[in-house]
């Protein structure tokens, strides 16, 4: 900031004074750059391996250079599998966090009291703060068979003693796995989206007649829009390319694509495919990304 107010009062006869300081701050991109730049090498290699037929890791591609690796793709059934799991089971997750996401939000920014606003931080942030393997380890001890449910449902009588719902191990606790991942990014990013709001847009439309619950639905969620439309793509996005949750509460029966992808390169020695896949991540990623951008924007132009 000082740097470009320096530029500004420097006047038109010290222009290679100008160009200096432009220089200087335009140096300061360097290590961004050179960073980004790395990791677009990286990924330009890993995706030039879906281009061959064949290839493992260590070794040089083989093969004519064509787009088969992608015809083998959708023509299989277990990466076809893969991918409808990963935007169901997204989906669900981002549908499901938005639905809890909302009034935890909500109440944080608009609570009156300090000490339930800093209960409700604190039940959002210890979680966001805590490592995944842990937060999942102990899903596992509440969703298993032996686990907190189950043992609660038999001690009320609800279930034989012996008997169990199946919880882990589906999709079931892999969609709960997802929303619990995901949902402190929507709360976070939902409140800074009701701190930016007009409350005095609420306080007239209840001076028109308009009771809570209508102000809520007919206004307030219409202004944050934009908010939830972009904390809905982050939750969807992070949720599709989650990849220690399916394979901690799924196990071999639910597939999510970033699961393929690790069997593809490191078990089966199938970079091509590995690679194939990434793409189509990756292209999906954009897509969702590109779509939410133009909503925001087609709701700007309305």
């Amino acid at each position: 900031m000082a740097s470009v107010e320096a530029i500004h009062a420097i006047g038109p006869a010290d222009a290679p004074h100008r160009a200096h300081l432009r220089l200087s701050s335009s140096l300061l991109l360097i290590p961004a750059l050179a960073v980004l730049g790395i990791y677009a090498l990286a990924l330009a290699g890993l995706l030039a391996w879906s281009l061959y037929p064949t290839g493992k890791i260590g070794m040089p591609q083989t093969g004519a250079i064509g787009l088969q690796t992608y015809a083998r793709i959708f023509a299989d059934p277990l990466f076809r599998g893969a991918m409808y799991a990963t935007l169901r089971l997204s989906a669900i997750a981002t549908i499901a966090s938005l639905t809890l996401g909302l009034p935890i939000a909500y109440w944080i920014v608009r609570t009156d009291s300090p000490r339930l606003r800093a209960a409700l931080i604190m039940l959002v942030a210890v979680p966001f703060m805590t490592s995944l393997i842990v937060r999942l380890y102990s899903l596992m001890l509440v969703l298993g068979n032996n686990g907190l449910i189950n043992r609660a449902l038999q001690a009320l009588g609800l279930i034989a003693e012996n008997d169990f719902i199946p919880l882990i191990r589906n999709e079931i606790s892999v969609a709960i796995g997802l929303t619990y991942f995901v949902l402190p990014f929507v709360i976070f990013t939902l409140a800074g989206s009701f701190r930016r709001f007009d409350r005095t847009l609420e306080e007239a439309a209840q001076n028109l007649g308009a009771d809570e619950v209508v102000t809520f639905f007919r206004v307030t969620l219409p202004l944050l829009a934009p908010g939830v439309l972009g904390a809905g793509t982050l939750a969807f996005v992070l949720a599709g390319t989650a990849f220690a949750t399916p394979l901690l509460l799924g196990g071999s029966a639910v597939r999510m694509i970033a699961n393929v992808i690790y069997d593809q390169a490191l078990f089966a020695q199938n970079m091509p495919v590995a690679a194939g896949l990434s793409a189509v991540a990756l292209v999906a990623t954009l897509l969702c990304l590109y779509a939410a951008g133009r909503i925001a924007r087609w709701r700007r132009i309305a």
